[in-house]
């Protein structure tokens, strides 16, 4: 204990103020006159004794009031106390809000993190309790409302950065329910993150309870310098068995510029080109390397930089693998000009990511040979099967195959069966050559229904394609599927482009031909990429990502495993853990930049799945916000203190002092002692009298 201005001790002398009361004190006695001795002659009588403290009591409690008061002004504190340092010994209810996200890996700001931490834990009181949350995108209750600082130091030793981004309202809003339900009379928040501006929109409002002190510890850099890299471009082609052009995108996020930046892509675990790049301080610069091959497997692939402040963000991995084709069946008529296929033809012939394996049959017999190893089947212009083989084709589609049909000239058939569910062609095809459109020309024009759609969403961007140029002089008049949708219409109303689903496959009716003669669509620039987004759709093709971003899920289905099947999972920093297939979406997070490798229990390194995993790029920009743009709307109404992190080590007495105010404490219990002399000394005259 050390008192602030121990010169008011002077001021116990006072306590010689109760004891000259009490030695002075004379008892007042009420005369009592006798008329008959009123003219006896008066002897005075002396008697001399030593005086005395009679009430011991009533003595002790003014000297402790002036004892309280003077100690209040000398102003005491206890030396040492950390953050959260006890007010007047009264319990404390402490939540310690720390942030992991990737840009607390920049230089010594982890380390600086985790000891203001530790100091927070050593400043606890004997009856206090702290709870530990731990926040990036999201956050997570550690350790609720524990004594033990034992358990504390450890699982903050157990803590590192993660890859993901910065959220601060959802960690805030944690800490304000946390101390909402707590019925400790003293309560506080400290939050210890480096204030990156990104995490906070300035929308947010969670204002911790009336009457939470909160403490803050800043760990942000004035003048940060960190360099990227924050994507990675895949230029592929098919040709000599698939080979890849790869770029990079370099970022430099601080304030001076960056050259010769020394640029590596490597190719499982070794070095195959280096480039030089040049990088003005807060712009980005496109690195482009050579052409290399794709190799027959998946296989590890990194670009990466120097090692920086910031190493999270230094190197971004994907994977290189090839892109199986998408085997398609395509049926045309067996007398069929070439001018009527080429245009679907050529266009089937030139897909990139993927390519499609096309086998084509000029009949209408299909067998099961025919469908066995197909994804999709295209009925270009031709009736539909009829007997076994259009049973077939439904029994194909409903097993979670894809089937296209063209209804041109020759394509106006459809199913009994199928018309129940999907629709169909009606009456005699409508016919527009006559009409009169833009330009001159004639026939209809289409307009896209739902942009949405898998098919439509590349094109519902401004100049991403543009179906309104493409004129229908004939077309088939569709009606509306029972149980499917419309995904394009014509401009009378009727619909040109039909979706059903059966069982697990999907129908698609298409009212017109792909021939260049009932319309001239395969003329316009959006016909290649509609062409490609169809048999895409209709595969169910999804190209597995080359990378993902930290903070998102894997999901354990994908790697197309019999249910039952054990797996280990290796994290980057080389953690493990174990799971088992059940067959449904099992879905694991992804929290470290790196390769997670995933193999089964018992099998070889050398067979295990690799899933790359960047650092969110937006992690790279390290500017921070002043603290108090976020407090504001954090702190309660009536709180207006901070402490920076630099204070924690370095407090003054007075500083102290101010945080202790155990001077408040004596002043209040020296009022309450005064209140309980005053009652004693009335009840203390009441007897004597």
């Amino acid at each position: 204990m050390t008192l602030l201005a121990p010169l008011f001790l002077a001021g116990l002398l006072a306590l010689a103020v109760p004891i000259l009361i009490h030695l002075t004190h004379r008892e007042r006695k009420q005369p009592i006159v006798f008329p008959s001795l009123m003219f006896l002659r008066k002897v005075p009588f002396r008697t001399t004794r030593r005086q005395r403290i009679r009430n011991w009591p009533l003595f002790l409690l003014r000297a402790a009031v002036i004892i309280l008061v003077v100690a209040a002004f000398a102003r005491p504190f206890v030396e040492g106390a950390a953050i959260g340092a006890v007010d007047g010994g009264t319990a404390r209810d402490v939540v310690l809000i720390l942030d992991r996200s990737a840009s607390m890996g920049y230089g010594d700001r982890w380390t600086r993190a985790l000891d203001a931490a530790r100091a927070v834990i050593d400043g606890l009181g004997p009856d206090d309790q702290l709870t530990l949350v731990a926040f990036s995108d999201r956050p997570e209750l550690l350790i609720r409302a524990t004594r033990d600082r034992e358990a504390l130091h450890t699982v903050i030793d157990a803590l590192r950065p993660e890859a993901v981004t910065t959220r601060f309202a959802p960690a805030l809003r944690l800490a304000r329910d946390l101390l909402d339900q707590s019925d400790y009379p003293h309560r506080e928040a400290v939050l210890v993150t480096d204030f990156q501006r990104i995490g906070w929109d300035g929308r947010s409002d969670v204002r911790l309870p009336d009457g939470v002190r909160v403490t803050h510890v800043d760990l942000s850099d004035r003048e940060p310098q960190n360099l990227a890299v924050t994507d990675v471009l895949l230029d592929r082609s098919p040709e000599d068995g698939g080979r890849a052009t790869v770029s990079a995108r370099i970022a430099n996020t601080g304030g001076e510029p960056a050259s010769g930046v020394t640029v590596e892509l490597e190719i499982d675990g070794r070095v195959v080109q280096t480039r030089t790049a040049e990088v003005d301080a807060g712009t980005t610069a496109l690195v482009r390397f050579g052409t290399v091959a794709i190799p027959a497997v998946p296989t590890r692939a990194r670009v990466r930089v120097a090692p920086d402040r910031l190493r999270t963000d230094d190197a971004f991995h994907f994977l290189l693998r090839p892109i199986p084709a998408i085997p398609v069946l395509l049926v045309e008529q067996p007398n069929a000009p070439g001018t009527e296929t080429v245009y679907l033809r050529r266009a089937l012939e030139i897909g990139r990511d993927p390519t499609f394996d096309v086998r084509v049959r000029r009949t209408s017999r299909l067998g099961n040979d025919d469908l066995a190893d197909r994804a999709v089947v295209v009925l270009n212009d031709v009736p539909f099967p009829g007997g076994a083989s259009g049973r077939r084709l439904v029994q194909f589609v409903e097993q979670g195959g894809g089937l296209l049909v063209i209804l041109g000239r020759r394509g106006g058939t459809l199913s009994a069966a199928l018309r129940d569910s999907a629709g169909g062609p009606t009456g005699a095809p409508v016919d527009r050559l006559g009409d009169q459109g833009g330009g001159g020309g004639g026939g209809g024009t289409m307009s896209i229904a739902d942009y949405t759609h898998p098919v439509f969403q590349p094109f519902s961007t401004p100049r991403s394609g543009d179906f309104s140029a493409a004129r229908f002089f004939r077309y088939r008049h569709l009606t509306d599927p029972p149980a499917g949708r419309v995904l394009a219409r014509l401009d009378d109303g009727g619909a040109a482009l039909t979706e059903t689903q059966l069982g697990r496959g999907t129908l698609m009716l298409w009212a017109s031909g792909l021939a260049n003669v009932w319309n001239d669509l395969p003329l316009q620039p959006v016909f290649l990429p509609f062409v490609h987004q169809l048999i895409r759709y209709l595969a169910g093709f999804a190209e597995p990502p080359a990378w993902y971003t930290a903070g998102q899920v894997f999901d354990l289905a994908d790697l197309d495993q019999r249910a039952g099947t054990e797996l280990v999972i290796e994290a980057p920093s080389g953690a493990r853990s174990a799971e088992t297939v059940t067959g449904e979406s099992r879905h694991i997070q992804l929290r470290e930049a790196g390769f997670y490798l995933i193999r089964r229990l018992g099998g070889p390194v050398s067979d295990a799945a690799a899933v790359a995993v960047n650092a969110d790029p937006a992690e790279s920009d390290l500017t921070p916000l002043d603290p108090e743009e976020l407090l504001a709307g954090f702190r309660p109404l009536e709180q207006t203190r901070t402490m920076a992190a630099a204070e924690l080590s370095q407090l003054t007495p007075v500083e102290l002092e101010r945080r202790q105010r155990l001077w408040w404490y004596l002043l209040l219990g020296g009022l309450v002692i005064l209140a309980v002399e005053s009652l004693a000394a009335g009840r203390a005259s009441r007897a004597a009298a």
